[in-house]
């Protein structure tokens, strides 16, 4: 929006710019994220534009035009920014000035993935092309001064396309993920295979290592998860954790914790040493199509078919899993008592004085099971009492007063009528 001032009294009009307001958004869905490495910037890329924001301030501090970007990191150093694009293009800007200093036709086939080697030294792409490319950074002379660059080192040839690649963090293997729903994985050095990795019935979209290097985490359009030891390969647990294609996933450096985003618009975490669901982050409105952790774990960062980027921050607020998962049944509950339909009763309307409850919640289901038990109580005491009646009766004595039920003599204000006999 721009506000312009016109001076009428001027021959020809003199118009100004006098202020401007815009939106430092983006205008399509947000398809790639990553943190720099000391966390204090966040990378995302979309169809037009990738930008850096701020994390402390939240505010975006640069825009870059862009092709489409489908992966995207943070050059050693935080000084430039590296994507991949949906036409098989590398992409390399200066963050400072917000210049494309090289663009390169990497891949014949969209650059579906990227990551950065453990060394820092350069990186591997995936791509739809069938190849998994490796490339270096590298320094060159340009008009006496030095500008960097990315040199291709070597290809690594698969049967399907790539969809996803990762390196462990003590960069002893490399895991490619495959359309065919495989995984593969290769020894870093030597590219020599070693495990092939079975079970998703649908394409691996994503996947990562923990810091350790002992686990493997990959989720699919299967709406699975899968936990891979990657000493024998073996699969710890599948877990069923989303209602929609699961898009992304990544660990917490340092912890077993695992964060997943999903279609159905939520990003979970999960526990991979006991396979339990911590907790649900909502807010977004549209699919969910990538995350990024920060190295010190204390923020994720997701991005949206809703155009919109959500940063999430560790609070010191204790978690009960027992009572997550109370919330969770008891909002699952409300939904269905919702949306399911109950039978009108003929000859019943709106106009009479009982009608049927026009909306199912949680506190009127409560509400009816408190009054179901008074009047199970009341049942059990009106015979008790009747009881003792009929024994006073054929005694021909007052006989001692049954004890009154626990609940009814803590809500006090119960009195107790004793039974008389007059005998002739």
């Amino acid at each position: 929006m721009e506000v312009h001032s016109v001076n009428a009294l001027a021959h020809p009009f003199i118009v100004s710019l006098s202020s401007s307001l815009s939106s430092p958004g983006h205008r399509s869905d947000v398809r790639t994220l990553c943190f720099s490495s000391d966390d204090t910037c966040i990378a995302s890329g979309s169809a037009e534009m990738v930008k850096v924001w701020n994390r402390a301030t939240r505010r975006c501090i640069r825009t870059m035009p862009s092709g489409y970007a489908t992966c995207s990191t943070f050059v050693p150093g935080d000084r430039h920014l590296l994507i991949g694009t949906k036409t098989g293009g590398l992409e390399l800007f200066d963050i400072a000035s917000g210049d494309l200093l090289e663009g390169l036709e990497a891949h014949e086939g969209a650059v579906w993935s990227m990551a950065l080697s453990p060394d820092k030294r350069g990186f591997v792409t995936g791509s739809a092309d069938h190849n998994v490319k490796f490339w270096e950074f590298d320094l060159v002379s340009d008009e006496n001064r030095k500008k960097l660059t990315v040199l291709h080192v070597k290809t690594l040839q698969m049967s399907e396309d790539v969809l996803c690649v990762c390196y462990s963090p003590d960069q002893r293997v490399l895991a490619v993920g495959l359309i065919d729903c495989t995984v593969k994985i290769f020894f870093a050095d030597s590219l020599k295979f070693f495990l092939s990795l079975y079970g998703h019935k649908l394409p691996v979209l994503s996947m990562d290592i923990s810091s350790d290097s002992t686990l493997l985490a990959t989720c699919s359009a299967d709406k699975n998860i899968k936990i891979w030891g990657l000493d024998f390969g073996d699969c710890h647990r599948s877990i069923f954790a989303h209602d929609d294609s699961i898009t992304s996933l990544r660990f917490v450096p340092k912890t077993h914790l695992l964060f997943s985003a999903s279609k159905d618009t939520t990003v979970k975490c999960w526990d991979t040493d006991t396979f339990q669901h911590i907790s649900t982050l909502e807010g977004h409105k549209g699919e969910v199509w990538c995350i990024a952790v920060s190295s010190d774990g204390e923020s994720v960062v997701s991005g949206s078919h809703d155009f919109s980027l959500r940063l999430w921050e560790r609070t010191d607020e204790p978690l009960i899993l027992s009572e997550e998962r109370e919330e969770e049944r008891e909002a699952q509950f409300e939904e269905a008592a919702v949306e399911s339909s109950e039978p009108v009763l003929a000859g019943e309307t709106q106009e009479s004085e009982a009608a049927m409850a026009g909306k199912k919640t949680m506190e009127t289901v409560k509400a009816t099971e408190r009054l179901m038990e008074a009047i199970e109580v009341y049942r059990e005491e009106k015979r008790k009492f009747d009881e003792h009646a009929m024994e006073c009766k054929m005694a021909g004595k007052e006989l001692p007063v049954p004890a009154l039920a626990p609940e009814l003599v803590a809500t006090g204000n119960t009195k107790v009528h004793t039974c008389t006999h007059t005998h002739t």
